[in-house]
């Protein structure tokens, strides 16, 4: 939730290994809500999220190593190196 606006409602996938998934929609969508839930970044208010049987909430850090992200921004933090910005 960001203020009154629910900002993902509903969303349910499955994504075997090896496959590659995309998230694709306008603006306000919510596809990077989804992707800040699925790494850790933001919880979901309701529901739950598993990565190969892992939940981010729980252990994020595993469920992170077990995905790759590309993001849209380039977010590399000066006082870390490269092994720990990939990470």
């Amino acid at each position: 939730m960001y203020g009154d606006t629910r900002a993902v409602d509903g969303v349910s996938f499955e994504v075997d290994h090896g496959e590659i998934y995309g998230f694709l929609g306008p603006n306000g969508a919510g596809k990077t809500t989804t992707i800040n839930m699925l790494t850790g970044l933001a919880r979901p208010s309701s529901g739950s999220i598993s990565i190969f049987g892992h939940r981010c909430s729980a252990d994020a850090r595993t469920a992170q190593h077990l995905m790759g992200i590309v993001p849209s921004e380039n977010n590399l933090y000066e006082e870390l190196d490269g092994f720990d910005n990939l990470c």
